[in-house]
């Protein structure tokens, strides 16, 4: 039997966090790399990556890579793997978290609005998948964390925020990542879904007029996310420990979708 140490021991891994330079990304590629991990961190403002990669070196002593990355450029999200191999010749670990939303009227949304949404967080993230998988699955090992949302498992509120394709992109990846977790179940490689709530990112402020109403009568614990309050979440999902854990989603969003 294996310790907690070993079960949630990161090191000598490589993890890949797309959007990490920024939100979400940040805490999470905290948590991989406070457990270990050498992490790449890729988001289209390559800047960003770069400022975050130094300050988490600096504070960890963990092997940290910035990179560019647009997914909805398939180049790109070639470029990305090539570095990571050359960089490290593994790799154990991809958290699918870069995403964008984008709103307008229901009877006027654009076609233009919806591809870039739906090519962003569902496409992109689907070819992040095939490339990672082809590997994972060579190495007989790997964790595919897929980042949704709680807007893709219920309706969303029109006063909060009005993007359709966002809610459809983000039920998608729920179904997508089940399909996988069973196609590469036998293969050692692992793929979840995690499903925040509302935290104060820059997509959560989209909302910040109706915070107030979200808080006292939509977020059962009547607040929003704190800035490490999903690193367990997916420290657990990106970890040895959760071997037996696939095709699943992890809710992580103070009640929000139990009511």
């Amino acid at each position: 039997m294996r310790s907690n140490q070993e079960l949630f021991d990161l090191s000598g891994q490589v993890a890949i966090v797309t959007g990490g330079a920024y939100g979400l990304g940040v805490q999470m590629a905290y948590a991989l790399a406070e457990a270990g991990a050498s992490v790449v961190i890729a988001a289209r403002t390559v800047e960003k990556c770069k400022a975050a990669a130094e300050k988490m070196e600096k504070e960890l002593g963990v092997k940290v890579v910035p990179a560019r990355l647009d997914l909805t450029k398939p180049e790109e999200i070639d470029a990305l793997f090539e570095l990571v191999m050359k960089e490290f010749g593994r790799l154990d670990i991809v958290v699918n978290n870069a995403g964008v939303v984008l709103v307008d009227h229901i009877f006027k949304f654009p076609l233009e609005k919806w591809h870039t949404v739906m090519d962003t967080n569902l496409t992109g993230l689907w070819l992040m998948c095939q490339r990672a998988g082809s590997i994972m699955t060579r190495q007989g090992y790997g964790r595919i964390i897929n980042v949704s949302s709680c807007a893709g498992m219920v309706g969303t509120n029109p006063n909060f925020v009005m993007s359709p394709p966002y809610n459809a992109s983000k039920a998608a990846v729920i179904g997508l990542t089940k399909d996988l977790a069973v196609k590469w179940a036998k293969k050692g490689v692992t793929v979840n879904a995690l499903i925040p709530g509302w935290y104060g990112t820059d997509m959560g402020e989209m909302s910040s007029p109706v915070h107030d109403v979200l808080n006292q009568y939509y977020i059962p614990m009547g607040r929003f996310g704190g800035d490490d309050e999903l690193k367990g979440a997916v420290l657990f999902l990106a970890s040895p420990g959760a071997s037996y854990c696939t095709g699943t989603t992890l809710v992580v969003d103070g009640g929000t979708i139990a009511q």
